[in-house]
């Protein structure tokens, strides 16, 4: 078995910016900073044998936090890395629903349908995002490893520990900055979910960052 600690990035220039940063490398906020402090705190009685995080500077940013209260490098991994929005990168929310309504609807509506003009597939980042995800769990078997990844690979991630259609991310929430599930590989593709985009402990210090639900 190997248990997979897996966090989202904190706050970052693209969430409070209301920008959407895909592959932009972009990094997190004053207050992404506390948030993954917070989360690293949060996770000081969790042993960790290892850590991969996307290569983006926002998540390895984050990884830090744990990394240095655990004394552990980070292993950076490009296909943790969130999706490529093409057109769509660096560009306001509201500028992308005014010059392309229809594109945004899907994204908004029917996410794993959605392709940004120019960029990556969402089928194609679910399919990549858990290849990348079964085989790190895979290499690191009786290990505890932190994963610290975006927001749509969770998304996907989702879909794969509940044994459900990739289309089910349609209907799943983001996961907060900063949040933290827990999941353990058991075997070939079959996960038991400990915990789900745990937030409380950023709630509880007031550093829970106000998003748009779907976007």
């Amino acid at each position: 078995m190997t248990r997979l600690v897996v966090v989202r990035h904190a706050e970052s220039e693209g969430n409070f910016l209301r920008e959407f940063h895909g592959q932009y490398n972009s990094d997190i906020t004053e207050r992404g900073h506390k948030q993954a402090e917070c989360t690293a705190r949060f996770l000081d009685d969790v042993k960790i044998d290892k850590i991969y995080s996307s290569d983006i500077k926002r998540a390895f940013s984050t990884a830090k936090h744990v990394a240095d209260r655990k004394g552990l490098e980070i292993i950076k991994d490009e296909n943790l890395r969130e999706i490529f929005a093409g057109e769509w990168e660096q560009k306001k929310f509201e500028e992308i629903a005014e010059n392309y309504p229809e594109e945004f609807d899907r994204w908004i509506n029917h996410k794993s349908e959605s392709t940004p003009p120019g960029g990556e597939p969402v089928l194609h980042l679910a399919k990549r995002i858990c290849k990348e995800f079964e085989k790190i769990a895979r290499e690191n078997d009786g290990k505890t490893v932190l994963v610290v990844t975006h927001a749509t690979p969770i998304a996907s991630l989702t879909c794969l520990w509940k044994n459900e259609d990739f289309h089910a991310m349609d209907n799943t929430p983001w996961a907060p900055n900063a949040s933290v599930s827990i999941v353990d590989y058991v075997k070939d593709g079959v996960y038991e979910i400990e915990m789900l985009a745990e937030s409380k402990h950023l709630e509880k210090e007031g550093l829970l960052t106000n998003l748009p639900k779907k976007i």
